[in-house]
């Protein structure tokens, strides 16, 4: 993710070429831009720059649409850190989840993609930390076991649950 203040022009030229193909969302290159992922590249210093220039150009390569702007797109993904057998992990993704979709709120965006997880319990708490900020919210699940996710909920289940729990869209 550090591409973002390293390359912005990349990444820019990036999203124009999705505005071209017609994508209606511009999603900001935040993907891995959590605290946990830099810290361990020693560039945590660096995740609220990240935040704030992805958020800030996908804005503004959005605004360069001609007709109906695209949607805008936070993003959070897994994290590596949470364990369903460590009740700790949960606060500690919690807070890193809040202040990503803090800046996005922030930033105005159209709504947050939540996405890769492997663990129906990490999604859960996704999920609730984006809908604590009243965001609609896209969350996208991925499998490593046939049939289940790495917690053993099995995909089918842990879809309904997270529609049920208030996700706009779930997919895999």
């Amino acid at each position: 993710p550090e591409v973002v203040l390293e390359y912005p022009e990349a990444v820019a030229a990036l999203h124009r070429e999705f505005l071209r193909a017609g994508s209606d969302v511009i999603e900001a290159l935040t993907y891995y831009g959590h605290r946990e992922k830099l810290r361990l590249i020693g560039k945590e210093d660096l995740l609220e720059p990240l935040q704030r220039n992805a958020l800030a150009l996908a804005h503004s390569i959005a605004s360069e649409a001609e007709g109906e702007p695209p949607l805008v797109a936070g993003n959070i993904c897994n994290t590596n850190v949470w364990h369903p057998d460590e009740k700790e992990s949960d606060a500690l993704i919690r807070a890193m989840f809040e202040e990503q979709v803090d800046w996005a709120a922030d930033a105005r965006v159209d709504f947050i993609i939540a996405e890769t997880f492997p663990f129906f319990g990490e999604a859960q708490i996704a999920l609730e930390t984006v809908k604590a900020f009243d965001l609609p919210v896209v969350v996208t699940l991925t499998l490593h076991k046939d049939e289940h996710l790495r917690d053993g909920v099995q995909i089918e289940e842990a879809v309904k649950q997270l529609e049920q729990a208030g996700a706009d869209v779930v997919g895999l």
